[in-house]
């Protein structure tokens, strides 16, 4: 039997949701917390490409020290998230410290809006807080959340795009501005990521009023939020850009030497990792890179104890899921925008990879892939029978991701108290990416 609707235009989500969703962020907090500390304490912050092809030397350096270093053109505006560091490094933490909190701090919040998106989809509670709590021991939310990079803001951005999109659907013409500030934050952290901002514009102009509708919209939303990134790199890049204005070609070729360079991996493996480690984490592979310097990647289909049973549950949840979203009358309209924006990123990154290290980028796609799966919830009441046999089956999935997921991560964050490295702090030469 499925749930009463609401009233047209009715407010989605009330005060005791936003209450929930702060219950379910602290103890996301204080899990991300403990872990990132835990990882602090080591040097596996100080160095490249130990684990999953990450650079976190260079996030911390770029939230929480003296000098900062600039990210790239790729994210072109992470930097001005220093000033949320601040705190942390008045309190005494030193950098890595104080950037692992504040990334530990992006993935609870991303939990909290997880269970908000699904509120405001019309997905009841009994079932979205199952499945929020499944998003916050997935695999990729649990490593982005305590490792210090740009994949964990990068990932709260992505949320808060759909959740506005959500929201914007039940009450069309709601918040007007918000999505003009999360798509600063999307181009800002990663700039493909915009993408996503500009096909939830465009999904909710297409059902307002027709695809013409939609083309204009997303022309003035692009212009607007590229007219808006341009200022803000204006500030933070003024004597970058300045060298770059005297020597514009020279600039040119530098932009594109970060091409990333090497095999391509096909499709097969893209769908592996992202739809499949992406949840629950299977054993490590071991890359050895250049310089003698052995790396571990998610790259083999290879689970042990629950994670055996827990991949093809989600497999199957996933797959279940994405039939139903496509079904529901409301809830396929944000099924088609997550759908488009996770096929768009599948075919950015057939192109866009580095030798082979695809784990790397699944925070891009992993609340898309959430979203799909989730597909059955607005169908189903959670009072009814079907509904309880639902809700058990989403807690017992969460329960069994958690319990392969949860000691992989820990065991991760000790496994670098010392590193032994053939190379100094950070073996730079050895990471091109």
């Amino acid at each position: 039997m499925a749930p009463t609707a609401e009233p047209p235009g009715a407010w989605p989500i009330t005060a005791g949701d936003r209450r929930l969703a702060l219950w379910l962020a602290l103890p996301a907090l204080a899990i991300y917390g403990l872990l990132a500390w835990r990882l602090a304490g080591g040097e596996y912050l100080d160095y490249y490409n130990l684990a999953f092809d990450f650079d976190p030397s260079r996030a911390v350096t770029s939230l929480a020290t003296t000098a900062p270093e600039f990210l790239g053109f790729k994210h072109p505006l992470f930097e001005l998230l220093r000033p949320l560091a601040w705190p942390l490094r008045g309190l005494g933490l030193d950098a890595k410290q104080a950037s692992g909190l504040l990334i530990a701090g992006f993935g609870a919040a991303s939990v909290a809006l997880c269970f908000l998106f699904f509120r405001a989809a019309g997905i009841e509670r009994g079932f979205a807080v199952p499945l929020s709590g499944l998003f916050a021991v997935s695999s990729t939310q649990l490593f982005i959340s305590v490792i210090v990079e740009t994949y964990g803001v990068a990932a709260f951005s992505i949320v808060l795009t759909w959740l506005l999109a959500a929201l914007r659907l039940t009450r069309p013409g709601c918040c007007p501005r918000l999505p003009y500030a999360a798509a600063l934050l999307t181009i800002g952290t990663t700039v493909t990521n915009v993408m996503q901002s500009v096909l939830a514009e465009g999904i909710l102009a297409w059902r307002e009023g027709g695809p013409v509708r939609a083309f204009r919209r997303c022309l003035r939303f692009g212009l607007i939020v590229g007219i808006l990134t341009a200022l803000l790199c204006l500030i933070a890049w003024f004597d970058t850009l300045r060298a770059a204005l005297q020597d514009p070609v020279q600039a040119a070729k530098e932009v594109y030497w970060l091409r990333t360079k090497g095999e391509r991996a096909g499709l097969a493996t893209l769908l592996e990792t992202f739809l499949g480690f992406g949840f629950v984490a299977p054993r490590y592979s071991w890359v050895m890179l250049p310089g003698d310097i052995p790396m571990r990647d998610f790259r083999s289909w290879e689970f042990v104890g629950v994670g055996a049973v827990a991949a093809p549950l989600w497999l199957a949840f996933l797959a279940s899921g994405a039939v139903g979203a496509a079904c529901h009358p409301r809830y396929r309209w944000l099924a088609l925008g997550l759908a488009l924006a996770l096929v768009g990123n599948f075919l950015l990154h057939l192109d866009f990879q580095f030798r082979g290290s695809l784990f790397l980028y699944a925070g891009h796609m992993h609340f898309l892939v959430l979203g799909l799966a989730a597909g059955l919830a607005p169908h189903l009441s959670a009072r009814s029978v079907l509904g309880r046999v639902y809700a058990g089956f989403v807690l017992l999935l969460g329960l069994l991701i958690a319990a392969n997921n949860l000691p992989i991560l820990f065991s991760f964050t000790g496994d670098f108290q010392a590193v032994q490295m053939p190379c100094p702090k950070p073996c730079f030469d050895a990471s091109q990416n």
